[in-house]
């Protein structure tokens, strides 16, 4: 076997360990991401509850305040700050179900999480003040729990991910060389 075969099927070894490492580090990050999105919710969740309670202000300027300080929210309400601007009658349950799939929000969260999202949308601006108030103390405690199971879910995924990563990477290296 010559220097340049050896060479080569180091190189490949190599990147083929790499690969699969950074595929188990990529699995781990996107759970870790999705902790994160359904903390941003809560927060918004916590937002739009004082502001129905306190402020009365606008849907509207809800929708344009949030897009200025949330991060992974951000895009979806942009995009229903847009479309409630040429809004012809439609329901801002309508609106909100067409921001979810116009922002891409359903690819960092599970499909449930999605549901409580939609859900949310659906009890904005439909009922009297005192309904959604209280509707909105539920739908978090219902975000809380989801939250609590994400953790615990990624703290027993994420070491399986890591692990079947370097695993995998181990298997490929012994079947090129």
């Amino acid at each position: 076997m010559s220097m340049l075969q050896i060479l080569l099927k180091i190189a490949g070894s190599f990147m083929a360990l790499t690969g699969c490492c950074g595929c188990g580090i990529w699995l781990t990050a996107k759970r870790r991401r999705r902790i994160e999105m359904l903390r941003e919710m809560e927060q918004i969740l916590i937002f739009l509850y004082g502001e129905i309670e306190y402020a009365a202000v606008d849907v509207a300027e809800l929708f344009l305040i949030l897009a200025g300080k949330m991060c992974y929210f951000r895009s979806f309400f942009e995009e229903l700050c847009r479309q409630f601007d040429g809004m012809e009658q439609e329901t801002l349950y309508e609106l909100w179900k067409e921001a979810i799939n116009g922002c891409g929000l359903a690819d960092g969260v599970d499909k449930e999480d999605v549901e409580l999202w939609q859900e949310v949308g659906m009890q904005l601006g439909t009922l009297e003040r005192k309904t959604q108030l209280q509707t909105l103390q539920i739908l978090r405690k219902r975000l809380q729990r989801r939250i609590l199971e994400a953790e615990e879910e990624y703290k027993a995924q994420a070491r399986v991910y890591r692990l079947t990563g370097v695993t995998g990477g181990i298997f490929m290296v012994i079947l090129l060389l």
